[in-house]
């Protein structure tokens, strides 16, 4: 047997839904059993079965590099790689303050308009060469600062 859909709230009797019993949609949906075969062929064929010829054809099994990493107030990242433009993305304008392996070498990067709906201060590799890590704090445009310090360790 493999599971499809059940209820797993709370009884409600009057519309038959039990935990652990089927929620009364389509049965069987035939999701996790579909799933179960293409395993199986795919397995077989040694590769995926249902992998898109056109992106194994670009990419053949390797992962693309990526050339930025994004820093976000709401998604912070604990590290990126070395080599990478590290974009200390912005909701408003600002500068990002920053420096190397304990704030030294300080430099300043105002975050420009990308027209995408937030500011971007771009760290380029070859100012950060050598270093380990990078601290950053950022002082808006109002002259007010954030008053918090991040890390992004480089790989």
């Amino acid at each position: 047997m493999i599971p499809e859909q059940v209820w797993d709230g709370m009884p409600i009797p009057e519309h038959r839904l039990f935990p652990g019993r089927p929620t009364g949609s389509a049965m069987p949906l035939a999701w996790a059993h579909a799933e179960f075969v293409k395993l199986i062929v795919s397995r077989q064929l040694g590769c995926p079965f249902d992998r898109p010829r056109a992106v194994w054809e670009r990419y053949r099994g390797q992962a693309p590099t990526a050339s930025h990493a994004f820093w976000w107030p709401h998604a912070r990242i604990g590290s990126a790689p070395a080599d990478s433009i590290l974009i200390i993305a912005l909701p408003q304008p600002g500068t990002v303050h920053w420096g190397r392996d304990g704030w030294q070498a300080i430099t300043e990067t105002a975050a420009e308009e990308t027209d995408l709906g937030f500011y971007a201060a771009a760290l380029d590799p070859a100012t950060r060469r050598g270093a380990q890590r990078i601290e950053f704090t950022i002082r808006w445009d109002d002259g007010e600062w954030s008053g918090e310090d991040h890390r992004v360790a480089l790989d």
